[in-house]
């Protein structure tokens, strides 16, 4: 009899642990069905994103460098940048390839700081200087390209964040990313934690990869986006395409001959910071004409003018075939020091960099024109 009482207890307490188990596991998967739909942000009732806290216990996926003192003295977008991603869109991206709807990306604005340590000589992090982000909401933006917004809280007067914000004008920014970026408007291909990751499946995790491929790309040059992707062909237009012979033409000024040319400086709508702008007659006419295409000979360019006003370099374009091409028709150069040839930022056709910016223009001219000033 006492045997039997302690078969029945065995059992009944068996029975416990697996009713308690598989009641753990549907709590479990309840919560995990919950949180794959769990939004990271929200906005006030003026439409304005409020900022994201707690971001840096999201998954972070890298720090891209532009610092000033490689970028003419002031990087377009300074300097050090945290990049972090919302844990379920990053699941969903293991899983799927695809950024999801109401995926949130927030990048941290950190200056250099020292550029020396007992490691060796590099950049390393300064002061934090402001904070962006980047999100997806299909719903709230259906007209938006890639239903992607950009966001600055960054108030440089102050120091001090903004509590809310309204997202940069599309033209402002996600053009140069729905030109340049790998992935849906992301530059995953500056992340690598996001290329192991993508598609490769929710349950697994890619940083436990023995396997590490630096070495296999030794020795291999890439196409960078400052770097040209057609030639430039052999033609006679107004301004040379030499780059000795352009940088002395930009040193003697000869281009201030030109009639068409804006009376002052003002802040760029691009990342030229503040600029003077001067064209061709061939160019000139053909805006006025409304042309679809611009001729072969079309030029403009581009005085750079640090906060101070005082001139510091310049940007080319010119139209060197009968079509754009995708903007391989188009000569690119830019300099960031007028009396260094050496502080080229790009030069030749088809530049990316140059293009995905100028895409959203006339024929590439982003210019207005007629000059307002």
């Amino acid at each position: 009899m006492l045997q039997k009482h302690k078969l029945l207890t065995k059992f009944i307490l068996a029975l416990f642990a697996i009713t308690f188990i598989s009641c753990g596991d549907n709590s479990t998967q309840t919560a995990s069905s919950d949180m794959k739909d769990k939004v990271f942000y929200s906005f006030n009732n003026e439409n304005e994103l409020i900022r994201p806290t707690d971001y840096r216990s999201w998954v972070f996926v890298g720090t891209p460098v532009t610092p000033n003192d490689l970028n003419g003295g002031k990087a377009p977008f300074p300097e050090m940048h945290n990049v972090y991603i919302d844990p379920v869109s990053y699941q969903h991206w293991k899983q799927t390839g695809e950024f999801r709807d109401k995926t949130i990306i927030v990048k941290e604005l950190v200056s250099v700081g020292a550029t020396s340590a007992v490691s060796g000589k590099g950049y390393f992090e300064g002061d934090f200087i402001g904070l962006e982000a980047e999100l997806k909401d299909k719903k709230r933006f259906p007209n938006e390209p890639g239903n992607w917004t950009i966001y600055s809280f960054t108030n440089e007067e102050t120091g001090i964040l903004k509590a809310a914000t309204k997202h940069l004008p599309a033209e402002k920014c996600v053009a140069c990313h729905e030109v340049n970026a790998a992935d849906d408007y992301i530059f995953t291909q500056y992340y690598p934690v996001l290329r192991a990751a993508k598609g490769i499946g929710a349950n697994v995790n890619p940083e436990n990869a023995a396997k590490r491929t630096a070495s296999a790309h030794e020795g291999t040059k890439k196409v960078g986006i400052w770097d040209p992707t057609a030639p430039t062909p052999k033609v006679t237009i107004g301004i040379p395409l030499g780059e000795k012979e352009l940088f002395a033409f930009l040193q003697s000024g000869k281009y201030k001959q030109l009639k068409n040319k804006e009376k002052g400086t003002h802040t760029s709508s691009g990342p030229h910071e503040t600029v003077r702008t001067f064209m061709s007659d061939e160019l000139a006419n053909s805006l006025k004409a409304g042309n679809t295409e611009h001729p072969l000979g079309s030029y403009a360019v581009k005085e750079q003018y640090k906060e101070d006003g005082t001139p510091y370099g310049w940007s080319v374009m010119a139209k060197t075939g009968n079509k754009t091409d995708g903007g391989n028709g188009w000569f690119w150069y830019e300099v960031t020091d007028n009396k260094d040839i050496s502080k080229k930022a790009a030069l030749g056709n088809g530049v990316k960099g140059c293009v995905s910016c100028h895409a959203i223009g006339k024929d590439m001219v982003r210019a207005e024109f007629p000059f307002k000033s």
